[in-house]
């Protein structure tokens, strides 16, 4: 398409038609072949690109095709094939697609979730931790299990074993109250003593010792007629709870 002006110069400005006068000696605008020939074209092209041919005898022709535009470009298409999209889904792919989903799982396995571990899993595992736990507290060897002091104990708390010691005073030919024990036994294995105080007029030498009364208390004896004894003692047994 174009104006009359790319045939002729004989134009008003910007190249529209001009009516000329003869007493001011201004040509107007001739009508070329050209342009004419151009303006058919144009209108015959639109034409044929919607109907079939040309038809002399129809002068509606020109409408038919404008409205053959209208109905195949529709103002408000209401699909995504009507726009000519198709890379979307419609409402019936989607509808299908998420019916293969759960609508409202409450579980993994709902969602086909196959990479994460489940409740019942995760209890099942702190449950077999905790027990490995447990077991290791109950079997290992603990430190800080003595109590290092002149009246002390020792406790084996793999095995349980309790070792205690210490020392006290009894006078001549005589045993003294019952004393407790630093801690408690369960069981006593064996409790004796030496006196630590010998004296050589005492004829009765190392007569001194002690001797468990109970797993909780033992006495310190004495034997030796004229003096009093200061004596070591020790005993070895179980501790309570093993």
């Amino acid at each position: 398409m174009e104006r009359i002006s790319a045939w002729t110069p004989l134009v008003a400005p910007l190249g529209q038609f001009r009516y000329g006068t003869v007493a001011g000696g201004v040509a107007p605008t001739p009508l070329k072949a050209e342009w004419l020939n151009m303006i058919q074209n144009e209108l015959a092209n639109f034409i044929l690109a919607y109907l079939p041919k040309l038809d002399a005898e129809d002068n509606t022709q020109f409408l038919k095709a404008i409205q053959a535009f209208g109905e195949r470009f529709p103002q408000k298409a209401t699909t995504l094939a009507a726009y000519g999209i198709l890379d979307a889904y419609t409402k019936t792919e989607d509808d299908w697609l998420l019916s293969k989903k759960a609508n409202n799982a409450i579980t993994l396995a709902g969602y086909g979730i196959g990479d994460a571990y489940t409740k019942l899993a995760i209890n099942a595992f702190v449950s077999d931790l905790q027990g490995a736990i447990d077991n290791l507290a109950k079997n290992k060897q603990d430190k800080n299990t003595a109590l290092m002091a002149a009246t002390g104990w020792r406790l084996d708390s793999a095995t349980g074993l309790l070792e205690q010691w210490g020392s006290g005073e009894c006078g001549p030919d005589s045993t003294t109250a019952a004393i407790d024990f630093p801690r408690p036994f369960a069981e006593v294995y064996n409790c004796f003593g030496n006196k630590v105080t010998a004296n050589p007029i005492d004829n009765d030498g190392n007569a001194a010792g002690a001797f468990a009364v109970s797993a909780t208390q033992y006495k310190i004896f004495n034997d030796t007629g004229a003096f009093s004894a200061t004596v070591h003692w020790r005993a070895i047994g179980k501790a309570p709870g093993f």
